[in-house]
């Protein structure tokens, strides 16, 4: 983010170095000019930590055309507002750059210092105002997340342990993969918000879904409903609808079998509704008392249902506890970003709250209200983790 004061960070691409020095001299005083000569050496200055306002291109260049180094410089840098120079006057492939690289300005070549500088003002302008709405919509976005999942904290802090010890794993998973994933904001916040729909369930069935006990058809029919109810709730948050469809897709099988009943099959299926699928399957197994490896091996064992190098995944990250320390503390040493490494009960050993659950001021209130009751909290209480640790806030895709 730019310093108020300090002058906008721009970068010139070019084939020609001679050019480059002479626009860097005229745009000195305004601007933060870096020059790269081609595109191979424009990419390689994206990448690194401190950000441009502003990319503009030269389109005619060996190699890497301006019209393909803009469209890969949008996937590298999203926020950066791009420009093209150029002598090409052919409308067709104009407006294929255009497109492509989703350009705010496009400027014929030869251009004045007072054009360039009026345009590059126009593209700084479009790049704060673009920053602007984006920080203002993922601190509403954040907030509706996080109003959803405080409500499932409180409504069944047992569904949202569970989802807290899946998104976890989720995470240990994605970077596991060997291709970094795209837009992975969104496949592990499918994955926490996929439990939502508990809240319409009875509580008997509710207990009876945490505990792992046998369900009755009427209740199997509730639970494979969940994930139409946690859609429901999402759909109604903007920006979200990738989330969705993830939740959606998570009673679907590799193979195309289950919910829902379309063509949709392998990679087709969205990578979240795979990861909730392994995940929610692998949490039952472990709700049941099945180790870690062996709740793996079971899963990778039922050809056609999960993504074949998710379970391999999954392998790894089960037995990837990383350094987390468990420690005992009182309710009052209890902080928000803590998880309960075994569950929580009164004094006479009725369970309270799951093990697994990340701790919210929801749940420290939720606790203390017990604590005031005759039966009281039994203490202490077993914790991974420090009290630093937050949730991640939701990114919103841009470019």
């Amino acid at each position: 983010m730019t310093v108020p004061g300090q002058r906008p960070r721009i970068l010139l691409v070019d084939d020609e170095a001679s050019l480059l020095d002479g626009m860097r001299r005229q745009l000195r005083r305004e601007f933060d000019v870096e020059t790269a000569v081609g595109a191979a050496k424009g990419l390689f200055a994206l990448r690194r930590p401190e950000p441009f306002e502003v990319i503009v291109s030269d389109f005619l260049m060996p190699g890497i055309n301006g019209a393909e180094f803009l469209a890969a410089a949008r996937k590298v840098a999203p926020d950066s507002t791009r420009m093209l120079l150029t002598g090409h006057t052919d409308l067709e492939d104009a407006a294929a750059t255009v497109n492509r690289g989703q350009v705010f300005r496009m400027l014929l070549k030869p251009v004045d210092t007072e054009t360039m500088s009026a345009a590059l003002r126009d593209c700084v302008a479009q790049h704060r105002l673009v920053r602007a709405e984006r920080e203002l919509l993922e601190r509403t976005l954040n907030g509706s997340v996080k109003a959803l999942t405080d409500v499932l904290s409180l409504a069944s802090p047992d569904a949202f342990g569970r989802a807290n010890r899946m998104s976890r794993l989720a995470s240990r998973i994605l970077d596991g993969l060997s291709e970094p994933v795209e837009d992975r904001w969104a496949v592990e916040l499918a994955v926490l918000m996929s439990q939502l729909g508990v809240v319409s369930l009875p509580p008997a069935v509710a207990t009876k879904l945490t505990e792992g006990a046998e369900l009755s058809t009427a209740e199997q029919a509730m639970v494979d409903d969940l994930p139409t109810v946690s859609v429901q709730l999402v759909s109604a948050i903007p920006r979200l609808a990738e989330v969705a469809e993830a939740i959606r897709y998570s009673l679907k099988n590799f193979d195309g079998s289950g919910r829902p009943e379309d063509d949709v099959r392998e990679e087709r299926i969205p990578l979240g509704g795979r990861l909730i699928h392994l995940l929610r399957d692998y949490d039952d197994l472990i709700t049941r008392g099945s180790s870690h490896p062996v709740a793996a091996a079971t899963l990778g064992a039922l050809a056609g249902r999960y993504d074949p190098d998710l379970v391999a995944a999954l392998g790894e990250a089960a037995t990837d506890t990383g350094d987390e320390t468990v420690r005992a503390v009182a309710l009052n040493e209890l902080r928000p970003g803590m998880v309960l490494a075994v569950p929580v009960t009164s004094r006479s050993h009725v369970r309270l709250v799951s093990a697994g659950q990340e701790v919210t001021v929801g749940l420290i209130t939720r606790l203390r209200n017990f604590a005031a009751l005759e039966d009281g909290v039994a203490e202490p209480l077993v914790v991974i983790g420090a009290p630093d640790v937050s949730v991640a806030s939701v990114p919103v895709a841009t470019g």
